[in-house]
């Protein structure tokens, strides 16, 4: 078969690059392996003083912390002079101190997820104020020998094996009096547990093949990788730091206190690292090229991919038509576009739902109010003749209900304003429960407005049919029904109570009923001053959703609706 020159040219360079760079590797294998060789030493001993810097981090901040006994900001008494004051009685005092102190220790110890226990031992006694997440080093045998410092120490810590898997550091803090002359009393010693696992969080110097040691003169604790957790306590460290061919050793001393940290690694891992290396050279050359191939072809694709969707989406939009947002299943760049996206079409979707509700409701109510307007009319005018034709026969009572019933017609018809004041909608309230009365005789209500609260803002006909329903549904025969109407101001809104002695709820009913007005608009074929789910609807159109009707009732105690709204004054 014959080739093109090119094919050829291609294929041949092809080959001699792949020549020169199998060699360069050999050579820089080589090279790399000798390096390595000479600079594992120093990344060893930058591991170990990353262990270092960790672990004397670690013993500032607790001393730190030990500051913070001798004062609180949010109170006026420190921590310290309640552990002085606490007398271990049962007593009120003593139980709030106690609690307090406990409270303290346990924010303490939430500051820091490595902190296995924090405990305070106060000389005097030797009571002890603990908070214990995992470990309690008071357990221990020589627990008692370990919180006793010298006169001229102030800090000791005890590495101790917790567990076969768990390693804890105790650190011991002399806490002394500072209302005392040079502050030589000493009120206790604060014990706080340490997890180990600080040390591999602040720089991950732990490798699956190695150990590193804390010692001091109290006492040891090994950490180790996979390739030692078997017996790594059997391990001389020190008979291998002299073992050069098969392992590195470092050794590293505190200049803070004793301790005394060791690193071992084994070189087997690099030996085996350095042979995978020569093995998978040459698949590693041909995979990177197709590697990159791949994935440039990949990345564009499916960048243009997202970006089409998001370009196609918003080219077929039509205002009022429903579009799918998009589906975000990556977190990046274009995650911002594709969010933005979203949040436009819903916050469209939304707005034109809402003026297309809110103008049919207004077509509904224009409607509603120029049918209603006639008979109105007709209807007061008729009752001003019955009533002047009472007061001839000298019925007063019946001259006085008329006229209580003329007048709501008349504020039905002069007043057209949506909102009106909390005294108007309470003062013809007044005047409809009046004329309920003269139905039912043994009804008795009460109405509390206070007198600064009587200008304050709320929805026409939105208490009438919360009290309707009282007549409907809530009263029991041959009893005196009574309806109380309260307003009080909270702190940033205004209730309207409506209480009554009726019947009550069950709580599946009244499951329902508040299930029913979390649906908006829940029945759009009722007037708005009808039934409680519109009121529910029409405070929070006009008022926002924060807004709207609370209902509690208890079966044979009565039903208690409280209307939410806004404090929001009629002006002068």
């Amino acid at each position: 078969m014959n080739y093109s020159l090119f094919a050829k040219v291609f294929v041949a360079v092809i080959v001699i690059q792949s020549f020169i760079i199998l060699i360069g590797g050999q050579l820089n294998i080589i090279r790399v392996d000798r390096l390595i060789q000479q600079r594992e030493y120093e990344y060893d001993r930058k591991d170990m003083l990353v262990v270092q810097d960790a672990y004397n981090h670690k013993l500032k901040q607790i001393r730190t912390n030990v500051l913070s006994l001798f004062f609180d900001s949010t109170q006026s008494e420190s921590i310290l002079e309640k552990i002085k004051r606490y007398k271990g009685t049962t007593k009120a005092e003593d139980l709030t101190l106690q609690a307090e102190i406990q409270q303290f220790l346990q924010s303490m110890a939430y500051t820091d997820e490595s902190i296995r226990s924090i405990l305070f031992v106060r000389n005097s006694d030797e009571q002890k104020f603990a908070f214990v997440r995992y470990f309690d080093p008071s357990l221990l045998p020589n627990f008692e020998s370990m919180i006793s410092l010298k006169e001229d120490e102030f800090v000791k810590v005890y590495p101790v094996d917790a567990s076969p898997t768990k390693q804890v550091l105790i650190f011991i803090l002399k806490v002394n009096d500072p209302n005392t002359v040079g502050m030589k009393q000493t009120v206790g010693n604060l014990v706080v547990s340490i997890d180990t696992g600080f040390l591999q969080i602040e720089g991950d110097p732990l490798h699956a093949d190695s150990i590193i040691e804390l010692k001091n003169s109290n006492g040891t604790i090994r950490m180790s990788g996979n390739s030692f957790a078997a017996d790594i306590s059997q391990i001389d460290l020190d008979a291998r730091k002299h073992d050069s061919k098969d392992y590195f050793v470092t050794q590293v001393d505190n200049t803070v206190d004793d301790m005394v940290f060791t690193m071992l690694i084994s070189k087997k891992q690099l030996k085996q690292s350095l042979f995978a290396m020569k093995k998978n050279q040459w698949m590693t050359i041909v995979a990177i090229v197709f590697l990159n191939v791949f994935i440039a072809f990949y990345i564009s694709r499916a960048l243009s991919k997202r970006v089409n969707t998001v370009t196609r989406n918003m080219r077929k939009y039509t205002p009022g038509e429903f579009v799918n947002p998009i589906l975000i299943q990556k977190q990046d760049e274009f995650t911002v576009l594709e969010e933005t996206y979203n949040q436009l079409i819903l916050k469209l979707s939304e707005f034109i739902q809402k003026e297309y509700v809110m103008e049919i409701k207004s077509k509904e109510a224009e409607l509603q109010l120029l049918h209603s307007q006639v008979n109105p009319h007709f209807l007061s005018n008729m009752l001003e003749i019955l009533r002047m034709q009472a007061i001839k026969e000298n019925n007063l009572n019946l001259s006085d209900t008329i006229y209580q019933l003329s007048e709501i017609f008349r504020w039905n018809i002069r007043n057209k304003e949506t909102v009106v004041t909390l005294y108007e909608e309470l003062y013809y309230i007044e005047y409809y429960l009046k004329l309920q009365q003269f139905r039912f005789p043994k009804l008795q209500f009460r109405i509390v407005l206070p007198q600064n609260l009587q200008n304050q803002r709320i929805v026409k006909f939105s208490v009438q049919p919360i009290v309707e329903n009282v007549f409907k549904h809530a009263m029991n025969k041959g009893k005196e029904t009574d309806i109380h109407i309260q307003v009080i101001e909270a702190y940033d809104s205004i209730r309207v109570s409506v209480k009554d002695n009726g019947k009550g709820m069950v709580a599946d009913d009244l499951d329902l009923l508040i299930l029913k007005m979390q649906k908006p608009l829940a029945d759009t074929k009722d007037t708005p001053s009808v039934g409680l789910m519109n009121v529910h609807a029409r405070l929070q159109l006009i008022f926002g959703e924060p807004h709207g009707l609370e209902v509690q009732s208890q079966i044979g105690e009565g039903t208690k609706v409280i209307l939410h709204i806004p404090k929001n004054e009629v002006g002068p």
